[in-house]
């Protein structure tokens, strides 16, 4: 629920923000909180670019199973590029489903939240695993295809280090349920290609 979602006070215009729309700022060698608002325009003075904010509002897509989801949005200035960024809302934070698009500083930012769109729902109608009632556990698709991101298991033993946990169809699996999985192809040969988090995975 929306009002589950984490806050943070901007330091530089002290508003609450949800704290997917802060970003830390090094100011004078000491990091401050700055809501995107603030800190997209510092980077348009700092580029000698036009820039005018925009906050999009939530929207909610079905995926494969007509299961509804809904999206917030956040728009950041890289200086010469922009991106807009798609994520849901779990436990407070973001999680499940993210998209990203990359385009150019000029470029109409409703021209790029287009394109986002269409990657989301592209994404959204994917389907990698499924439940197997024998096995009691998520199982690949007989695509025998993942696609998927990688986060970090905050829950796993951080003397080594974290676990990676690996998100996929929005749905968080743990690296050694990810590894059972595989296990279905063992004697099997595979590969692993890594994308930027806003190249869209063919």
């Amino acid at each position: 629920m929306d009002s589950d979602i984490k806050k943070e006070r901007c330091e530089f215009c002290g508003e609450l923000v949800p704290s997917y729309s802060t970003i830390y700022v090094a100011v004078d060698k000491q990091y401050h909180c700055s809501c995107l608002k603030c800190y997209n325009s510092r980077m348009a003075e700092y580029s000698g670019t036009d820039f005018e904010y925009v906050e999009l509002d939530p929207i909610i897509l079905k995926d494969f199973e007509d299961v509804d989801h809904k999206f917030h949005f956040t728009v950041r200035h890289l200086g010469d590029r922009i991106v807009i960024e798609a994520f849901e809302i779990k436990e407070g934070h973001r999680g499940g489903y993210e998209f990203s698009y990359i385009g150019d500083i000029d470029e109409e930012i409703f021209n790029l939240f287009g394109k986002l769109v269409e990657r989301m729902l592209s994404g959204l109608h994917q389907k990698h695993i499924e439940w197997s009632d024998t096995t009691n556990s998520w199982q690949i698709t007989k695509d025998d295809i993942v696609r998927a991101k990688i986060d970090s298991d905050l829950e796993s033993d951080e003397y080594y280090g974290h676990s990676p946990l690996i998100v996929i169809d929005g749905k968080e699996i743990k690296w050694e349920e990810f590894g059972r999985m595989l296990m279905t192809y063992e004697g099997f040969n595979f590969k692993l290609e890594i994308f930027d988090r806003s190249d869209e995975i063919p």
